[in-house]
């Protein structure tokens, strides 16, 4: 039943969406190069299906370029989150900081990043990574500082250490906080990589953006934001449904 009504809350909002779009639209209320009309989006997307490449394409280099940043982001924020948090001095000394830190807008160094980088795909990658990175670090070091001392001392006890305890004990017992924060890192990432891309790209949904906005070209624009929403919500679905396999296995 709750998934029923979960799924009648996403129904409802959606098409209320779409009446108020239609009804903006086709009173003349809102000009049209300012809010295309939605059947002249839903004539582009339909169009799209005959030329599927036109979607891959920018859609592929977004998702590899999502995909890269939150390996990278989950490899140095679980490592360091571990570190730092397997030390009551360490977690004392730098969680405050590490929290202070991702609480400031990071995108303003994406141009540091460009100019080094170039505005290729690595510049984007490192600046989506960096926005991953913080809620997977924060969690894993918060998540194993409230691992049970006397766990890890009856393993210490019958002889475990370092990378066995970790992996026997200290994963087991974090795993739902690093997999719920990087659900959050994911959508940091992919959404951070869209506006780098719209900012100073050549490739990618957020470029399309970008060129279809510069084009006055509103009816592929917001098709574009149709592609752009859909890419998020199956990309989080499928995420949600991995993770949720991994969890199991992991608790095994």
């Amino acid at each position: 039943m709750t998934h029923l009504r979960r799924a009648g809350v996403y129904v409802g909002v959606i098409v209320v969406v779409l009446a108020l779009w239609f009804g903006l639209t086709a009173s003349g209320i809102v000009k049209p190069l300012m809010l295309a009309a939605p059947s002249d989006v839903a004539d582009i997307l339909i169009g799209w299906t005959a030329t599927p490449g036109e979607v891959a394409g920018p859609v592929g280099v977004t998702l590899a370029e999502a995909g890269i940043a939150l390996l990278i982001a989950v490899v140095l924020g679980v490592g360091i989150g571990i570190a730092i948090g397997s030390s009551r001095l360490m977690i004392a000394a730098y969680e405050p900081v590490v929290t202070a830190v991702s609480a400031l807008p990071l995108i303003i160094l994406y141009p540091v990043l460009a100019a080094s980088l170039g505005v290729g795909g690595p510049s984007k990658v490192a600046i989506g990574a960096l926005y991953g990175f913080f809620p997977i670090a924060i969690a894993t070091m918060r998540a194993v500082a409230r691992v049970d001392p006397g766990m890890l001392v009856a393993a210490r006890t019958m002889g475990g250490r370092g990378l066995p305890v970790v992996g026997s004990i200290v994963v087991p017992a974090v795993s739902p906080a690093i997999f719920a924060s990087m659900r959050v890192a994911l959508s940091l990432t992919l959404v951070t990589i869209i506006a780098a891309e719209f900012i100073s790209g050549a490739a990618g949904v957020g470029y399309q953006l970008a060129a279809a906005s510069q084009g006055l070209d509103t009816p592929t624009l917001f098709a574009w934001v149709v592609v752009a929403v859909l890419l998020t919500v199956v990309v989080n679905a499928l995420f949600t449904a991995l993770t949720a396999v991994l969890r199991k296995g992991i608790e095994r």
